[in-house]
């Protein structure tokens, strides 16, 4: 399990501007950050994760997955936009035997 969040936390590192970089991430309440995405996109929460240090990384998407957004919420509150697009698809869960 906490390979899984270290994984998540990387990718969100990575996916974030440097502080090199010109233009931050677009952050606000998570309410209000999910209330936009609702009525903008019909964006709802699919899938969610605890990270190691403790925040909050959701997947949204539109019903028929014509788009999709990453939203990475601090554990000291903000909610940040982390990587969007479009044509999301859902994978097969599949079914592991014994000792899988």
């Amino acid at each position: 399990m906490k390979r899984y969040a270290g994984i998540a936390l990387a990718a969100v590192l990575f996916l974030l501007p440097s502080p090199g970089t010109s233009a931050g991430p677009v952050c606000g309440d998570r309410q209000k950050v999910i209330a936009s995405l609702a009525d903008k996109y019909a964006e709802e929460p699919v899938a969610i994760g605890v990270t190691a240090n403790g925040g909050v990384i959701e997947v949204l998407k539109s019903p028929h997955g014509e788009s999709w957004t990453i939203l990475f919420t601090y554990p000291s509150g903000p909610s940040c936009l982390v990587a969007s697009g479009e044509a999301w698809q859902d994978l097969e869960a599949k079914i592991k035997g014994p000792g899988a």
